[in-house]
């Protein structure tokens, strides 16, 4: 028993250095950009690791002097979930509650489509939005992120769904309710835990993403943060004082979301990825 409990603490320990290190590569890029965020770029190019000798806070006024950070900001929260997530769990509803042929034939089709990368159909998706009239626009971008958007929202809503009693729809149906007052009225309300967990990553996954309004944007007033962070890393000039303070000013609201919501989110996952 002594040496089963000692071999116990010997793997405790050695998982829990093991997580620790693996922690510490994690956190390290984050503790760069904070760090260098609040000094001069002479001061990070002689000591990228180490604190700050004298803090710098006017890197971040000289960041929304260059840049109209304030628009970008607008622009990248316009791409809103509100219209997703009414879209993705009403279709979830509708192919969780009547599984026929031609409804499982279109979950699997969503759900595969998950395994496509971007890059490979990166240059359709601009042929496509161009001969339409709605390239370098806010809406070519939305419908854009809708499309990669409703995959993955359809497969958590799918799953949650699932693991609500059928007879709590029937009940309100024999006392007369239509299958959409069923839906706003008792099957959404459900839905709330599974509705923040979709709506968090998406948020984070649009604000954070460059390279699909890379190539739908080209318009200076349009960009979102991640191309207005990409003006300080030109081919001819590195300020990286300004560059770290850009980003930091844009994780910072990211990492607060992430840190209030993260029981929700993760428990949303479980539930909408196991169940069912």
């Amino acid at each position: 028993m002594r040496r089963k409990h000692k071999k116990h603490i010997i793997k405790t320990w050695i998982l829990s250095i093991a997580a620790l290190a693996v922690g510490i590569v994690f956190v390290s890029p984050l503790y760069l950009v904070f760090v260098n965020s609040v000094k001069t770029v002479r001061e990070i190019y002689l000591s990228p690791l180490g604190l700050p000798v004298e803090i710098s806070w006017n890197n971040f006024g000289r960041v929304m002097e260059k840049i109209d950070f304030g628009q970008a900001l607008k622009n990248s929260l316009f791409f809103g979930v509100a219209g997703l997530l009414v879209i993705c769990s009403m279709a979830a509803y509708r192919l969780a509650r009547h599984r026929t042929r031609v409804n499982k034939f279109v979950y699997l089709l969503l759900v595969s489509s998950i395994l496509v990368p971007f890059q490979t159909v990166m240059i359709p998706l601009i042929k496509i939005i161009a001969s339409i009239g709605l390239y370098n626009t806010r809406i070519g971008v939305l419908l854009a992120y809708y499309g990669y958007g409703i995959p993955v929202a359809v497969f958590l809503f799918y799953g949650f769904l699932s693991s609500i009693p059928r007879e709590i729809e029937e009940a309100a149906l024999i006392d007369g309710g239509s299958l959409f007052q069923v839906y706003r009225c008792i099957i959404l309300p459900l839905l709330k835990p599974i509705c923040v967990t979709v709506a968090v990553l998406d948020v984070l996954w649009i604000y954070n993403d460059f390279l699909l309004p890379f190539v739908l944007i080209s318009d200076n007033e349009l960009r979102t943060l991640p191309l207005v962070m990409y003006t300080f890393f030109t081919a001819y000039e590195r300020p990286w004082d300004l560059a770290m303070a850009s980003l930091t000013m844009v994780l910072t609201p990211a990492i607060i979301m992430f840190v209030i919501l993260q029981k929700q989110i993760t428990g949303g996952i479980v539930s909408g990825a196991v169940k069912g």
